[in-house]
């Protein structure tokens, strides 16, 4: 599908995900002011997102690491030196669209481990934000490997919000019946794929695969 952003409009683009994170944040949201209905649909779908162009080799970047289904880069705005973005190069806008998260978590979690060795960091956090309202500027999953250091100026936190006693237990058994569904599904779904019909002749039957 041609692109039906202007190249002024890529070139901004580009340049708005080169500033800090607040800019980029009042930034994007006057950018996408100006924008047609085709426009945002065009980027909804993540035609032109921005981790897709780097994916693709249209945007410059620092590789890390690049396989067939994942890419890592150096974040042009750290949040600390070493600040690693890892993303899929398939475009998701958010993880509940990935059926299985094991293999990026997996490999964020080795790519942590390098970069806490190489800065010689004293701690980590492996973030993920999901949706405009969670702090994600661009929609594209993306896994953000932050070496931590004594004094540094991240800040990852919160306020709490009261709970009470009644609210929280109702709370809990709703989670753990919704999530139990979801296990049993997924794992019915393993089940499937541990199944494969083998055809003889004309007569077709299961065949378990070891």
């Amino acid at each position: 599908m041609e692109s039906p952003l202007t190249k002024e409009q890529i070139d901004e683009l580009n340049s708005i995900v080169k500033l800090p994170v607040e800019e980029q944040r009042k930034a994007l949201a006057e950018f996408t002011k100006k924008l047609s209905p085709e426009q945002l649909e065009f980027l909804k779908k993540g035609q032109g997102c921005v981790f897709c162009s780097i994916a693709e080799g249209k945007i410059e970047s620092k590789k890390v690491y690049e396989d067939e289904k994942f890419l890592a880069v150096l974040d042009i705005n750290p949040a600390n030196k070493g600040h690693v973005l890892l993303f899929p190069k398939k475009h998701y806008e958010v993880l509940a669209q990935m059926e299985d998260v094991s293999e990026l978590f997996n490999l964020a979690n080795n790519i942590a481990k390098s970069v806490f060795e190489i800065v010689k960091a004293e701690g980590t956090n492996i973030v993920v934000n999901n949706g405009t309202v969670a702090g994600q500027m661009v929609p594209h999953v993306v896994v953000n490997i932050i070496p931590r250091f004594k004094d540094d100026k991240v800040r990852i936190g919160w306020e709490k919000t009261d709970v009470n006693e009644e609210e929280m237990s109702e709370l809990a058994d709703e989670i753990f019946k919704n999530l139990k569904n979801k296990v049993v599904k997924k794992e019915e779904k393993i089940e499937e794929k541990k199944i494969k019909v083998v055809k003889v002749s004309n007569v077709g039957y299961l065949e378990r695969v070891p």
